[in-house]
């Protein structure tokens, strides 16, 4: 190097590549794997915490919505949706009161001549308004399997027509006492096939015995063509229903 003041310096020369890197100065610390791993806990813990803050707000969410669907608590009426309606099938012929078997002269033993208190299946044969009497006669009705049996005993089909069967064995005819005010759930065959309130005494009594039916206000009879049930009470008719026959 020359120590002339007006000679421009020399440039330094470029590192040699080759050279090795010098080692970090020992006042430099190196980084801490402790600390590396003591980070990564703390961002796990952090989102472990996202994770059930948000689970926590979903729950209370969905009890707002339960709230809000029970009874509201300032008074105001729920809204209740109508449920969709019930099919219904074609009429019934179960009868009303108890089956065949259970009626007195059904099960074996021979019929009293005066009826107890109780339900009773048969045919209406005459209705005397004035006096207040009824003639009746018994007669026994099975459905089912006893049905079945009943019919096979006697040598008809089987199974029967309808899971009806009616037996008439005994045709005694029983006067019965007949409440003035007593009920009449029949049949308006204008508009069939269930029993009905609104039939007056004097019209089934002015139908029973006719051939066909009837019409008499309104209303359509079947008379003496359908069998019926029959409450007494007190010794006197107090129901007189209807059975329909598919």
């Amino acid at each position: 190097m020359s120590n002339d003041p007006t000679e421009p310096p020399v440039p330094p020369q470029p590192p040699d590549p080759t050279a090795p890197i010098p080692a970090r100065p020992s006042s430099e610390p190196a980084p801490s794997r402790g600390s590396s791993r003591r980070t990564w806990i703390v961002v796990a813990g952090i989102v472990v915490l996202v994770a059930v803050v948000g689970t926590l707000a979903a729950i209370a969410l969905s009890g707002d919505d339960d709230t809000r669907a029970g009874p509201d608590p300032s008074g105001e009426p729920s809204v209740t949706l109508p449920s969709a309606p019930t099919a219904t099938t074609g009429p019934s012929p179960e009868p009303t009161g108890a089956t065949g078997s259970a009626n007195p002269g059904c099960s074996g033993a021979p019929a009293p001549a005066t009826l107890a208190d109780g339900t009773y299946f048969g045919f209406v044969e005459s209705v005397d308004v004035d006096p207040g009497t009824m003639g009746f006669d018994l007669a026994c009705f099975y459905t089912g399997e006893e049905a079945n049996e009943q019919a096979a005993q006697r040598g008809d089909e089987v199974p029967v027509p309808n899971d009806v069967y009616i037996v008439n064995d005994n045709t005694t005819i029983r006067d019965v006492p007949v409440d003035p005010s007593t009920g009449l759930l029949l049949i308006d065959w204008n508009d069939c096939c269930e029993t009905s309130p609104g039939a007056e005494l004097d019209a089934f009594a002015s139908a029973i015995g006719r051939p066909d039916f009837v019409e008499i206000g309104g209303r359509r009879y079947a008379g003496s063509l359908s069998p019926y049930w029959v409450t007494i009470e007190n010794g006197e008719v107090v129901l007189i229903e209807e059975q329909f026959l598919p």
